[in-house]
């Protein structure tokens, strides 16, 4: 088959220019089907539900209720050294705190402390004097509280923030002054660092000097929403200065399992890996959240529980991220699960996602996957659509892109991520396109078909011819068929006794009937020949028992016709006599018009001796006036009521031929009655 000849090529040619056009779309990458892409990606999410959040993991919730025992926040980082201590002697694991250190705390009584300092503790003053305020300025010394809480415990991972530039810069960083703590120093290709970048900070922002010095790591809380604001990534890695910084919850599992620093180990643009653990990364060193469920899914305490001593074997030897989870504190992020889940949720879904080996991921082979769609999906609707109605279509087109998105989200459930917007986009441009194209050319040809054939054949016929229009191309073929040919006798003769009005009123009447049985027997109305009624069994549909079907018309038409004579006569008028013959042969079949005029008719040597039957009922006494041929008997003998008449030559057959009188139809085998 060439491309651009018939339905199926010219699809062909759709499909390839719905390829290009997806392929030129695909390159652009508009910001738009991006955002439908994750669209599509967040409704996995709610088709799968919420999970089992893992065990390993709890938070401990500045929630409504703690503020109200508590008090307003900020809570002074006393109350937090507290907080620190009880979690520690509780077991936890590693404690890290979503909550930014970055100013030291300026409390009123340390200032006012400070004052009498400066007025009272002078050389001058007693020295008793002297040491009581060092003591009452050491005692309100917050951050002072808070480190040697975090330096006691060993365990506390502190969080830290970046502000980032807006471009991804291609150049390899140079470091820049000395490295912060929990910088990474372990690196698979660090040449590539220029070519496969993290997120790049213009500034940082770290705890102070001395909570950074007691904390065992510090991890960044920096939270990057996509385009349409949900945050779907953790940023792994973030680059200050030429030094590669971990999150919070990467530096919270490293603490938790009490690896060194040096466990960690980047490889540009591939992974992270942390001792045996092995994070996939994108090409900018984030991975994907596998969230748990919308707000409250991975167990909280509330944080005045903790300080009232209610809980705390909850704790024990879990991953702690101590955070806020009040509405008024405004920490929320919008995710595929929640429009408001709160910041240290996020944190720590993305550390239980490290514990649990579990990540979804978008390697890079599937990038060819996705150009396969949109190669291969417009192939496969090119192929099997034409010829389809669009019923048909429809359902196939939704089969089709139903079978990919279970396919995806099939992928989505064992941690990879297919995307199907662009496959989407071309299965349904292609789709457009074909049905578009065959309502235009092969739907314009159908109602062709139908138009031409629905005066000729029954409903289900032209149905069946629709469906198969090629049939019906200029030219003929050889096949067996039974023709059948009605005519009222003298009918000349008639006309010239009655009224012409009352002629055409009769002859309409009885026309009508007889074309009715015709096609209630799935037969082919050929032609009217004045008075004569032409029909073919077999063609289009080739009916095996054409032959039978002729001769159940036959007899019906003569009962028929039987009917109409006692209704005119009862009407006053006088009624008509019809002849008919059947035969059952080789004959020429198809469309025998013209260029100018649609002609499907049948022709030959077996149509004409099927015409000479019909006149023969002037030569037989006959009761049915039905002759039928040897033909037609061989092939319904077993069905059939025949009564001999004979032989005869007609004109054109070299040889004579045995006709029957069909009188009726019959169960019975053999048939033949005497004559």
């Amino acid at each position: 088959m060439k491309l651009g000849r018939g339905p199926r090529g010219v699809a062909l040619l759709i499909a390839l220019g719905v390829m290009a056009i997806v392929g030129g779309v695909y390159m652009a990458a508009p910001d738009f089907l991006y955002v439908v892409e994750f669209i599509l990606y967040d409704g996995h999410f709610h088709l799968r539900g919420a999970r089992q959040a893992s065990p390993q993991v709890v938070i401990v919730a500045i929630d409504e209720a703690s503020l109200a025992a508590v008090g307003r926040w900020p809570w002074s980082r006393t109350t937090q050294a507290e907080l620190v201590r009880r979690l520690d002697a509780a077991g936890a694991a590693a404690i890290a705190f979503d909550v930014l250190m970055i100013e030291p705390e300026r409390s009123p009584e340390r200032a006012v402390l400070e004052r009498l300092n400066q007025r009272l503790g002078g050389r001058r003053a007693e020295a008793g004097v002297r040491r009581e305020l060092e003591r009452m300025l050491g005692e309100s010394d917050a951050d002072a509280a808070l480190a040697a809480a975090l330096r006691a415990s060993g365990r506390v991972v502190l969080a830290s923030n970046f502000i980032l530039t807006l471009a991804a810069p291609r150049d390899a960083p140079e470091r820049r002054g000395a490295p912060r703590k929990s910088a990474i120093g372990s690196f698979k290709n660090y040449a590539d660092r220029g070519s496969a970048p993290p997120l790049r900070a213009d500034q940082e922002a770290f705890p102070v000097p001395s909570l950074l010095a007691a904390a065992a790591g510090v991890g960044h809380v920096y939270n990057p929403a996509e385009v349409d604001g949900s945050t779907r990534y953790e940023a792994l890695v973030i680059e200050s200065r030429g030094y590669y910084y971990p999150s919070l919850a990467v530096e919270s599992v490293r603490v938790a399992a009490g690896l060194d620093p040096f466990a960690l180990k980047l490889t540009f643009g591939e992974s992270l890996q942390l001792d045996d653990v092995v994070i996939p990364t994108d090409a900018r060193s984030r991975v994907l959240i596998d969230y748990a469920g919308p707000p409250g899914t991975v167990p909280h305490v509330p944080a005045a529980d903790v300080l009232a001593g209610k809980g705390l074997e909850r704790v024990k030897d879990r991953l702690v991220f101590v955070g806020a989870t009040a509405a008024g504190l405004y920490d929320a992020r919008v995710t595929p699960l929640s429009a408001n889940l709160p910041g240290v949720e996020k944190h720590a879904n993305a550390a239980a996602n490290i514990l649990d080996h579990r990540f979804v991921v978008r390697p890079a082979w599937i990038e060819l996957a996705e150009t396969a769609g949109i190669l291969l999906l417009p192939l496969v609707l090119a192929l099997a659509l034409p010829g389809l109605r669009p019923v048909p279509s429809i359902g196939i087109t939704l089969a089709l892109w139903l079978g990919l998105l279970l396919g995806a989200h099939f992928g989505f459930r064992r941690g990879l991520w297919i995307p199907v917007v662009y496959p989407s986009l071309a299965m349904g441009l292609a789709f457009v396109a074909i049905t578009i194209h065959q309502f235009f050319t092969e739907e314009r040809q159908r109602m062709w078909t139908k138009k031409a054939f629905q005066q000729y054949v029954s409903h289900d016929v032209v149905e069946r011819i629709m469906d198969d229009p090629t049939a019906l191309q200029f030219g003929g073929e050889l096949r067996t068929l039974t023709v059948l040919f009605a005519d009222i006798r003298d009918f000349t003769t008639f006309t010239e006794r009655h009224d012409p009005h009352l002629v055409v009123q009769m002859l309409r009447e009885y026309l009508t009937h007889m074309t009715t049985i015709v096609l209630q027997e799935g037969g082919t109305l050929d032609k009217y020949i004045g008075d004569a009624v032409m029909a073919e069994f077999g063609a289009p549909i080739a009916h095996p028992d054409h032959a039978l079907r002729a001769c159940r018309a036959a007899l019906r038409m003569h009962a028929e016709l039987a009917r109409l004579q006692a209704k005119w006569t009862a009407e006053g008028k006088e009624p008509f006599r019809i002849g008919l013959g059947v035969n059952t042969g080789p004959m020429v079949v198809g469309n025998l018009g013209s260029e100018q005029l649609f002609d499907y008719t049948v022709i030959g040597d077996e149509v004409n001796l099927g015409a000479r039957l019909e006149s023969l009922n002037k030569d037989y006494l006959t009761t049915t006036h039905i002759i039928i041929s040897e033909g037609t008997y061989a092939a319904v003998k077993d069905a059939v009521e025949v009564r001999q008449l004979g032989e005869v030559k007609v004109k054109g057959k070299s040889r004579p031929v045995v006709i029957y009188e069909l009188l009726a139809l019959t169960t019975t085998p053999g048939g033949v009655a005497s004559g």
